[in-house]
């Protein structure tokens, strides 16, 4: 089994109480986590391969809970790299 670590290096948050970004931080990593266990990680030319990332932007409803937008974010980070993988180039 091939072992991938994801490194978030910098996770910018506009417009979050600042006591909320660890469990936005946490409930992404756990849903990222999970998307690749159950459905994969995308192909991507070899390791290191996307120094980069930039994802659309996530529309969120007002009063949207750190746990919510923090899974959010990582399903729109995980489709994001999906179309990379197919060649989509995404960002």
């Amino acid at each position: 089994t091939a072992r991938v670590e994801i490194l978030i290096d910098e996770l910018v948050l506009h417009g979050f109480a600042p006591g909320d970004r660890h469990a936005i931080g946490e409930a992404l990593s756990q849903e990222l986590e999970n998307l690749v266990r159950t459905g994969g990680f995308p192909s991507l030319a070899g390791p290191g391969q996307l120094a980069s990332q930039r994802t659309p932007d996530l529309n969120l409803a007002p009063g949207a809970r750190p746990a919510s937008v923090g899974a959010q974010a990582a399903r729109v980070i995980y489709g994001s790299l999906e179309g990379r993988g197919q060649g989509g180039g995404k960002s």
